[in-house]
């Protein structure tokens, strides 16, 4: 990963392993996305997400990831859908 994050979420899109949110260094809560291509053997940055969280859950489905919840600056009621925009 690009970013040092802790409390983050985790799944599998596309192919491709999806990290979002988390504890940076400072610590504060995250709102940046990266994807891992195991083809390519490469991080690259994604979308940040509107609200920076961490300790989040996560629900999975085939073609979104669902964060729900988790600690901003205090509990957060925030739901997230991501989703991999497919290349043309």
């Amino acid at each position: 990963m690009r970013e040092k994050r802790a409390d983050f979420v985790a799944g599998c899109l596309g192919g491709h392993l999806i990290v979002a949110g988390g504890l940076g260094n400072q610590p504060t809560p995250l709102s940046s996305v990266e994807s891992y291509d195991p083809v390519r053997r490469r991080w690259e940055v994604l979308s940040s997400m509107p609200s920076p969280r961490c300790s989040c859950s996560l629900l999975q489905t085939p073609t979104m990831m669902l964060l729900l919840g988790g600690v901003a600056q205090g509990p957060s009621d925030a739901v997230e859908a991501l989703c991999l925009r497919e290349a043309a």
